[in-house]
C-alpha cells in the first residue's frame, strides 16, 4: 500500500466529519429558528440552504480556502443560521494564511459568529444554544431572552480564537516537522558528500603515492642502467653489483605497487605499507651503492614523531635524492635530518651543480607534488638554486 494512502483516508474521514457536523448544526438551527415569533420563514430557510451549499463546499476547503470561506460566511452574516461551516473554513485558511489575510478572515468569521449567536440569544431559553440546560420545571414561564448581548459576542470571540489558535498551532507543528525532515535529509546528504570527499581524497593520496613509488623506482632503475652501460666498458667488475641494484630496486618498487593495489582491492593495510623516516638511511645506502657520494646526518631527539610527518619526510628524502641523481649525476649529495618536538622536523638535501640546468631532464612535477604534500600537513617547502648548489628544504610539524 502506498505511504500516501493513510493520509488520503484520514483526510476523507475529516472531510466527511466536517460536512456532517455542518449539516447537523444547520438542521438544529433551522428547527430552533422556526419556533421564534415574528421571524419570516424565508430568513432561516435561505440561511439553511446557503449553509448546505457551504457544507458541500467544505470538500474543497484545502484547494480553494478563501472561496469556501466566502460561501460559508454568507449564510450567518445575512440570515438566521449557524456559523459552523464558517469556523471549519476558517481553520483551513489559518493553516496556511498569515498576516492581513488571516486577520481579515478571522474578523469576517467573528462577525458571522457574533450575528449567528445574537439570533440565538434572542430565542426562547429552551431553544437557545447559549442557554441550553438552564431551564427547570420550577422556572415558570420561559422568557423570550435573558442572555446579555456581550455574552454572545464573547462566545463568538472565544470560538474564533480557539479555531485560529488551533490551526496556527498545527501549522507551526507541521512547519517544524518539515524543517526537521529537511534538516535530516540535508544531514544525510552532507554525510554522504563528506564520505565521498574522504574516499576521493584517499584515492587521490593512494594514486599519488603509486605515482611517486613508480616514478622513484623507475628513475633509479634508469640511472642504474646508465651506470651499467658505462661499467660494461670501463669497469666490468662493477656490472654484477649494478645489476643487483637494478634487480633490488625493481623488486622493491613492485612490492610497493602490490601493497597499494592490495589496499585498493580491500585486502591490504595501506598505512602499514607507507615508508617512514626510518627508511631514509636505506635510501642513502642504495644511492651510495649506485656510486654516488652521499653524506648523511641524523639528529632527532627521542619522541613520538607523527605518522604523517614521518611518511612525508621519507617522500621528501626520496624525491630529493632521485632529483639530484637525475639532474646532477655523479655530484656529491648531502642529506640532513634534524628536529625535536619543540622546533619540528627539518630536512635539507643539497647537491653540487654540474653545469647543466637543474631541471634539464624533467618537468619539476615531482617537486611540485612534494610541495603539496608538505603543505597539506602544515609544513613549508622550498627548492632553489644557490651559488654552486641545488637545495631542497622542508620543515614539518612534529606531531601530525
Amino acid at each position: 500500500m502506498s505511504t500516501s494512502t493513510p493520509s488520503r483516508w484520514r483526510r476523507r474521514v475529516w472531510t466527511t466529519a466536517a460536512v456532517s457536523l455542518s449539516v447537523i448544526c444547520s438542521m438544529f438551527t433551522v428547527m430552533f429558528a422556526s419556533t421564534a415569533e415574528n421571524v419570516p420563514p424565508v430568513n432561516y430557510v435561505v440561511g439553511f440552504l446557503l449553509n448546505l451549499v457551504a457544507a458541500v463546499a467544505l470538500v474543497w476547503r484545502h484547494d480553494k480556502p478563501f472561496v469556501v470561506l466566502g460561501l460559508a460566511v454568507a449564510g450567518p452574516l445575512f440570515f438566521e443560521t449557524d456559523a459552523t461551516a464558517a469556523l471549519i473554513a476558517l481553520y483551513a485558511v489559518a493553516r496556511f494564511a498569515t498576516g492581513r489575510r488571516l486577520a481579515l478572515s478571522a474578523g469576517v468569521v467573528l462577525v458571522a459568529c457574533g450575528v449567528s449567536l445574537t439570533y440565538d440569544a434572542y430565542r426562547r431559553r429552551d431553544y437557545s444554544v447559549l442557554t441550553v440546560g438552564t431551564q427547570t420545571v420550577e422556572d415558570g414561564p420561559v422568557p423570550d431572552w435573558n442572555v446579555p448581548l456581550w455574552i454572545a459576542w464573547l462566545v463568538a470571540l472565544a470560538l474564533v480564537g480557539a479555531v485560529t489558535g488551533l490551526a496556527v498551532l498545527r501549522r507551526t507543528q507541521s512547519d517544524l516537522d518539515a524543517a526537521v525532515h529537511t534538516r535530516d535529509r540535508y544531514a544525510k546528504q552532507s554525510d554522504a558528500l563528506r564520505e565521498e570527499a574522504i574516499l576521493v581524497a584517499e584515492r587521490t593520496r593512494i594514486a599519488r603515492d603509486m605515482h611517486d613509488t613508480l616514478a622513484a623506482g623507475l628513475s633509479r632503475i634508469s640511472l642504474f642502467a646508465g651506470g651499467l652501460q658505462v661499467n660494461s666498458t670501463e669497469g666490468p667488475e662493477k656490472v654484477p653489483n649494478t645489476a643487483s641494484l637494478i634487480r633490488q630496486t625493481a623488486h622493491d618498487a613492485l612490492d610497493d605497487l602490490r601493497r597499494i593495489i592490495g589496499v585498493l582491492r580491500g585486502t591490504g593495510d595501506y598505512a602499514g605499507g607507507r615508508r617512514s623516516i626510518e627508511g631514509v638511511s636505506d635510501l642513502v645506502h642504495s644511492v651510495r651503492d649506485a656510486g654516488t657520494h652521499v653524506t648523511y646526518s641524523l639528529d632527532l631527539s627521542p619522541g613520538d614523531l607523527g605518522a604523517s610527518t614521518s611518511q612525508v619526510a621519507y617522500r621528501v628524502a626520496q624525491e630529493s635524492l632521485t632529483n639530484a641523481q637525475k639532474h646532477a649525476q655523479g655530484a656529491p649529495i648531502h642529506v640532513g635530518v634534524r628536529g625535536n618536538s619543540d622546533v619540528g622536523l627539518r630536512i635539507v638535501v643539497r647537491n653540487h651543480l654540474t653545469g647543466a640546468p637543474a631541471f634539464a631532464h624533467g618537468s619539476g612535477t615531482g617537486l611540485t607534488g612534494l610541495s603539496e604534500q608538505v603543505r597539506q600537513i602544515g609544513g613549508t617547502f622550498e627548492a632553489q638554486v644557490v651559488p654552486g648548489e641545488f637545495v631542497v628544504q622542508a620543515w614539518l610539524p612534529w606531531h601530525t
